[in-house]
């Protein structure tokens, strides 16, 4: 069988069973597969499907196909396979062979007859010619690749984690397969997947030749590469020492100045400001560095949050945050809103006074006043629940989060869209991420904030949340009351909330909310399937995963 699933003669080859049907539902014969083959390419084609495609997308997309082309059912699992290749396929010839990877697997072999010995790494093949390894590992590694005859990923992981390799081509069972799916598909990892036709723990089977058309892909063009987070990180973290945000955002010797800066400058996750510089990297796949635009953008952004987080910190009288008191405890609270006040307009001053064009200048503005509204009547319609005797229901909390939580992810991701040029659908694109993403996010946070805080051992309970929410509305009767009778002690009366979390495990709504999770993450993900930019639509994939997970 060729890479594209055609095969060159009806009779098995080198490694292939005699079996005519294969375990994943492949056709029988040569006719029906290449028609399969030629309706796959089509649909692709037709539907210019960008990946990288979720398991669900994958598999609508195969049930499509299936219908238009009157597939049996059986046939669903082959589909969906072929229709990852061909998505793929033009990526991964434009990788070079020594940024790809050929994962073969040892039950290719006899073990009865196999003399190869093993290492951390896997198989150490003799190429004996006893079996496909041999002569798939020299002709892949005389190109160029790494080959790996090992079972499961824990190598593959730590190569890519390194960013040693940038695409895979797989040989391997179904099961295998569907294991290894979800990693790839949140690292967004270019891959051609190969089904054994005789499955097994020994002695099964693959067509080489398919094998073989897939490992020599390659097309003119050259690759634009694999944007690497973690460096891009590191620069966008050098941004925040003193002097670096001095020199961008200009004072003149003040103590407020000093103090907001000094908040700015204090530890913490960089997501935001990372947010910007990722989206327009992903837009202009260059080794250029960022422009000074880009640059303002995403510390504007980090000072309206860390503004927001003292103004939140004074609201929720919090006493400490980054392992330090908060800036209301330090210098109280009329100097602290006065800083968190300073960056607000810093923020903004970044902004119009930023290296862009009068048009683009004009959006960013536009989207950042946006965002900063909808995160103040979110963050209003929390406080105002302290006047209230009962706690919010768990539809007014996702609210909540979707007003207070999801207009910082989209502040952050559209004004690095702007400064790259991108228009209005992408702008749509990243505001449905966002509110999935935002909701998400902030139900992670209740969740790990239950655990960090229970029975006796926490502090006092900071407003409402999810599990407080879904708590209430799982009790009844005097159990309600218990519920919100914990609620007022710890929220009003300023106690410590270990009476409220021992109702919240005794209701056992931990679990809906987790599920409540998976499905706003999903569609996080499925939000993205209308993005027609290959690196952007994966590098928001990758994004997705490490904010979350």
């Amino acid at each position: 069988m060729r890479a594209d699933g055609t095969q060159r003669a009806d009779g098995p080859h080198h490694g292939a069973s005699t079996r005519r049907t294969g375990p994943y539902g492949v056709p029988a014969s040569r006719a029906e597969r290449e028609r399969i083959i030629a309706a796959v390419r089509a649909h692709v084609r037709d539907r210019r499907l960008v990946p990288p495609l979720s398991m669900e997308e994958l598999r609508a997309q195969a049930e499509a196909v299936a219908e238009q082309a009157g597939t049996a059912a059986e046939h669903a699992d082959f589909l969906t396979v072929l229709i990852s290749n061909e998505v793929w396929r033009d990526t991964i010839a434009g990788i070079p062979y020594e940024r790809r990877i050929l994962l073969l697997p040892q039950c290719l072999r006899t073990r009865a007859r196999c003399r190869a010995q093993m290492d951390e790494f896997g198989l150490l093949c003799e190429e004996c010619g006893q079996c496909p390894i041999g002569a798939l590992q020299a002709e892949a590694e005389g190109l160029g690749y790494v080959v790996l005859i090992a079972e499961g990923t824990t190598v593959v992981t730590k190569l890519l984690e390194q960013g040693k390799i940038d695409a895979v081509i797989g040989v391997s069972c179904l099961s295998a397969l569907e294991r290894s799916f979800p990693y790839m598909a949140a690292e967004a990892i270019p891959g051609i997947a190969i089904p054994l036709w005789r499955d097994g723990c020994d002695s099964t089977a693959v067509d080489v030749d398919w094998v073989r058309d897939a490992v020599r892909l390659r097309a003119p063009g050259g690759w634009a590469g694999r944007l690497d987070l973690d460096e891009l990180n590191t620069e966008v973290r050098g941004w925040f020492t003193p002097e670096k945000l001095e020199a961008v955002v200009g004072v003149s010797g003040s103590r407020t100045e000093r103090i907001a800066l000094g908040w700015v400058a204090k530890e913490g996750k960089r997501w935001r400001p990372f947010l910007t510089a990722s989206v327009y990297k992903a837009l202009n796949m260059t080794s250029d560095a960022l422009p000074s635009c880009v640059r303002a953008a995403a510390i504007a952004v980090e000072c309206f949050h860390k503004a927001s987080l003292i103004h939140d910190d004074i609201e929720d009288n919090d006493d400490f945050r980054y392992g330090d008191m908060t800036l209301h405890q330090q210098f109280g609270v009329p100097i602290a809103l006065n800083a968190g006040d300073l960056l607000i307009g810093e923020g903004y001053r970044l902004i119009a006074r930023c290296d862009a064009t009068p048009a683009q200048r004009e959006q960013l503005l536009a989207a950042a006043v946006e965002g900063h509204c909808s995160l103040s009547i979110g963050q209003g319609e929390e406080l105002s629940w302290t006047n209230d005797p009962d706690p919010p229901s768990s539809a007014k909390m996702l609210e909540v989060f979707r007003l207070k939580t999801a207009p910082a992810f989209e502040v952050a991701l559209r004004l690095g869209a702007i400064c790259a040029g991108a228009g209005e659908e992408t702008a749509c694109v990243l505001n449905a991420l966002s509110r999935a993403l935002g909701v998400a996010y902030q139900i992670n946070d209740d969740i790990a904030d239950f655990h960090g805080a229970r029975d006796g051992e926490d502090g006092r309970v900071q407003g409402p949340s999810l599990l407080l929410a879904l708590a209430y509305e799982a009790a009844e009767g005097a159990a309600r009351e218990r519920v919100r009778q914990a609620w007022q002690n710890a929220w009003r009366a300023g106690e410590t909330g270990g009476d409220l979390h021992r109702l919240i495990k005794e209701f056992g709504v931990e679990e809906k909310a987790r599920q409540l999770y998976e499905h706003y993450k999903n569609e996080a993900i499925r939000s993205l399937n209308p993005l027609g930019h290959a690196h952007l639509k994966g590098l928001l994939r990758r994004i997705v995963g490490r904010i979350l997970e």
